[in-house]
């Protein structure tokens, strides 16, 4: 672990589009503006209920219970380039968006006006979700480093040297940053000292977020197995078997871990002894992470469908499931009225969880790889071109 003063990366301009895209079909607007000014810091409201982390919480469920999310009026606020690929998805916390792209930076920008605030440039690119905790972002990078920066001006706190390409999203729980790596390991680092507290080897390499829940860190590897392993020491408590790469993060929940493969399956399993509970077909690899909420789990799957699984039952039950045009490998966010999910199409959609009717769509310029942040009234993803769009109500 090193210790780097002020490593802050001033970037590049600000592109913003018109706002006046229509709910339905947006056309995502191609006209440059000049570049637009962040509000002032003590006058940007702080969102009050933020996506701090990779699928909104610790645990993974990707579920907001507390707000409904943008579907009135729905329209383009802004969008932002960068110079890569946007492969994760961005993290709101306080009254700054955080967004990491494969041109190796991790940029904070305005939420409201998507201005950039600051940015951190890494030597590798920067392929999954930021977590936000008490003022930190942390992140991972491409060359082969965990960072710990400053949330508020960008500065470096601390990095952590993985040993190879940091493959997931980290996850921080009581204390602990966890993360997996291209070279088989799942490490556990202190999150405020940067050092690292264990490490566990797996078969592969490990490419989906840990959930962490009650005392355990629940990860999928390339190996096909999920494991489940003591937060405190790394020992191994159980691990399940699949037939195929298990690259997205499990979700856990009421006792039960939810995970799915490349075997086309999603796997329930108990929390405690990692015993099979029921599966379900999702006809194609699943390679997004579940949402779930309350008594439906929402996966996405490689045959251009996203899923609504009942699981209060000793068996699942297909409810219904939703055409996007193309592969799913995003995982889904939830809130309390609606469900959001983006398509290898373009587009990200607005859906009633209940009968799983269309609320919205919104067609960005490129195809999107990983889900939205959402707030009450505010909505943002990336594409694989680069940008990063901000969609919004009223």
């Amino acid at each position: 672990m090193d210790r780097v003063s002020s490593r802050v990366m001033g970037r590049r301009a600000v592109v913003a589009a018109a706002g006046v895209a229509l709910a339905g079909c947006a056309d995502g607007g191609n006209g440059e503006e000049p570049e637009p000014t962040p509000i002032p810091d003590d006058e940007r409201e702080a969102f009050d209920s933020g996506w701090p982390t990779f699928a909104m919480d610790a645990a993974n469920t990707g579920y907001a219970p507390d707000i409904s999310g943008p579907y009135t009026e729905i329209g383009e606020r802004w969008r932002f380039e960068t110079e890569g690929s946007i492969a994760g998805s961005p993290a709101v916390a306080g009254n700054t968006l955080y967004v990491g792209s494969t041109d190796g930076s991790l940029y904070a920008l305005d939420p409201y006006v998507g201005a950039e605030l600051w940015s951190f440039e890494t030597d590798g690119p920067v392929t999954t979700t930021p977590a936000v905790v008490d003022g930190t972002v942390y992140v991972g990078s491409g060359d082969e480093r965990l960072y710990a920066i400053d949330a508020a001006d960008g500065t470096e706190v601390w990095r952590f040297d993985v040993g190879d390409r940091v493959g997931s999203s980290p996850t921080v729980s009581e204390g602990t940053v966890y993360v997996g790596g291209v070279n088989s390991s799942v490490f556990a680092v202190d999150r405020n000292a940067g050092e690292q507290r264990w490490r566990f080897g797996t078969g592969a390499s490990v490419l989906g977020t840990p959930a962490v829940a009650d005392g355990t860190v629940y990860v999928g590897s390339s190996d096909r197995n999920v494991y489940a392993l003591d937060a405190a020491s790394g020992e191994e408590r159980w691990r399940f078997g699949t037939r195929g790469i298990v690259s997205a993060g499990p979700a856990v929940a009421d006792g039960t871990v939810y995970a799915g493969s490349r075997d086309s399956t999603l796997y329930a399993l108990d929390a405690e002894d990692g015993e099979r509970t029921w599966q379900f077909d999702a006809n194609e690899q699943v390679q997004g992470s579940p949402a779930i909420v309350g008594e439906t789990a929402f996966v996405g799957s490689s045959d251009d469908f996203l899923y609504a699984v009942g699981i209060d039952g000793d068996d699942p039950v297909g409810r219904w499931r939703f055409q996007t045009g193309d592969s799913v490998v995003a995982s889904p966010a939830a809130t309390r009225d609606h469900v959001f999910v983006a398509s290898t199409s373009g587009n990200v959609f607005c859906i009633l969880p209940e009968e799983g009717g269309t609320v919205w769509r919104f067609e960005a310029d490129a195809g999107i790889q990983e889900g939205p942040a959402v707030t009450d009234e505010w909505l943002y993803f990336g594409d694989v071109d680069g940008t990063v769009y901000a969609i919004g109500s009223g």
